[in-house]
């Protein structure tokens, strides 16, 4: 715990940004029509003699394809090629490659309707790679001051004396309520689409990480389960300043994660607030 908040202190939330930011690539489907047979015709001249077939010049000029399995249209079919045929196109916009994908995603991520006035707390570079790596840091009980996903607190933290050592000050949980205000202000659903339009972004950004056998979807849910681990404790719990960093003084609640010791900072109506709305992106987002 720091005396220092500034990044630090709001990083806990970058789970449920994680929920905002979106996902699903676009595919164009392509349903050829059969093609059709075409057979030459021939016709029969009688002769004097002996009588002899005449071909007669075919009206299409294509050879006879013999009846059965065309290989070559089933090859070019499965390449994506249609042989002739009209093309059925569906589906949104083919993604951008991750290293510029920063103007799409933060268009359609700041186009849904947040609370008006707070959405300006958002960072928005790098906004995947960023939602990616403190996701998969929060699953492992840690957290990435580098790469915050919000702009930090306008508040210092405050702690109170307390005979030889301190509390926390509850005035410090008023600092996050915007924050929570904000991501509470669009419905989960809402952000769950955008997170599965974007999802094969959010793999490759993972897959950057060294995971090529796992999926991103798990380490979101992984991550969500850390931070509603946390334990729920009275508020002002006391603390202790042995260097430059505030530290929990029951040993127990300064062992755990710094993920979740970010979520004691919160106060119990803020957590409670966070961890309801953590349970509604898990149930959005499982898959």
């Amino acid at each position: 715990m720091s005396n220092q908040p500034k990044s630090r202190s709001i990083s806990w939330i970058a789970p449920v940004l994680v929920l905002v930011l979106i996902a699903g690539a676009a595919w164009y489907l392509l349903k050829p029509v059969p093609q059709p047979i075409a057979t030459t015709p021939v016709s029969m001249q009688p002769a004097p003699v002996v009588p002899a077939p005449v071909k007669a010049e075919p009206a299409d000029k294509l050879t006879p394809v013999p009846v059965g399995e065309d290989g070559l249209a089933a090859q070019a079919d499965d390449a994506g090629t249609d042989l002739g045929s009209e093309t059925e196109v569906a589906g949104a916009p083919a993604l951008p490659p991750l290293d510029q994908s920063d103007a799409v995603v933060k268009e359609a991520f700041l186009g849904l309707k947040w609370q008006p006035g707070l959405a300006s707390l958002f960072l928005n570079e790098e906004m995947i790679r960023r939602f990616v790596v403190q996701v998969d840091n929060i699953a492992q009980g840690r957290l990435i001051a580098e790469q915050a996903l919000f702009k930090g607190l306008s508040k210092d933290f405050a702690a109170k004396a307390k005979g030889q050592g301190y509390t926390l000050d509850k005035s410090n949980y008023a600092r996050y309520q915007p924050y929570l205000d904000l991501l509470e202000s669009v419905p989960p659903e809402q952000v769950g689409a955008l997170y599965k339009q974007f999802y094969p972004l959010l793999q490759a950004a993972y897959l950057e990480l060294g995971y090529p056998n796992q999926q991103f979807d798990d380490r979101v849910q992984q991550a969500i389960k850390v931070l509603l681990n946390a334990p729920e404790i009275s508020d002002e719990p006391d603390l202790t300043l042995p260097s430059v960093h505030y530290a929990f003084a029951d040993a127990e609640l300064e062992q755990l994660g710094m993920a979740q010791k970010q979520m004691l900072r919160l106060g119990q109506a803020n957590q409670q607030r966070l961890k309801l709305l953590l349970v509604q992106y898990q149930s959005v987002l499982k898959r």
